[in-house]
């Protein structure tokens, strides 16, 4: 089995060809990578990942 890309090292190819699975990364996430912000609902497509909180914080 291969090794899921984190989406860091996504291309602009790579986001275009796998719409679909992007989508379902990234409905209800519950993670955050503290790299570059992105999220994600697996810790596995994520370089740096955290889970986020359930607390609504003000800015």
């Amino acid at each position: 089995m291969a090794k899921i890309k984190t989406f860091c090292k996504w291309s602009g190819k790579d986001i275009l060809k796998n719409m679909d699975l992007l989508s379902k990364l990234t409905s209800k996430p519950e993670y955050a990578c503290r790299k570059c912000a992105r999220v994600s609902n697996t810790k596995k497509s994520l370089c740096k990942p955290v889970a986020l909180s359930t607390k609504a914080y003000s800015i």
